[in-house]
């Protein structure tokens, strides 16, 4: 569950496997994490009060009142676009500018660009080669 989607307002149950479980609702959604409102006393001695706000990894929480996983948004065939064209950009012509930026810059930008075709494919829920890529669209 942690790449899942959660947003502003959602209902979540937050905690260690083996830990304590509490109630929140996600007031902010960040790339790694979501910042929860407690919902209800947290604690042995009920040390945390109500409202207290806590960082969570995503893969700590989960959604309440039997949520489930939402389908992907958007089709195979959109995916596979923007795959395709994070392909084109990472092709030498395209990734160094002609020559017109330097090997840190284009180092970066690769970075980057590599870091789109990874949440591409996670997405899409499977791995696709370069070719893989072009094949359908030709």
């Amino acid at each position: 569950m942690t790449n899942q989607d959660f947003y502003k307002g959602q209902k979540v149950i937050f905690g260690r496997p083996n830990g304590e479980q509490t109630h929140g609702t996600v007031i902010k959604v960040n790339a790694k994490s979501v910042k929860v409102r407690q919902d209800e006393s947290r604690g042995t001695y009920k040390d945390h009060e109500v409202g207290a706000t806590w960082r969570v990894a995503k893969s700590l929480c989960r959604p309440a009142n039997g949520e489930t996983v939402a389908a992907p948004k958007r089709s195979e065939a959109e995916i596979m676009r923007d795959i395709r064209n994070v392909y084109n950009q990472l092709s030498p012509e395209n990734l160094h500018c002609d020559g017109e930026i330097s090997m840190s810059q284009a180092r970066r930008k690769a970075a980057v660009l590599n870091r789109q075709l990874g949440a591409l494919q996670a997405e899409l829920g499977r791995k696709v080669s370069e070719c893989e890529a072009y094949v359908d669209y030709l």
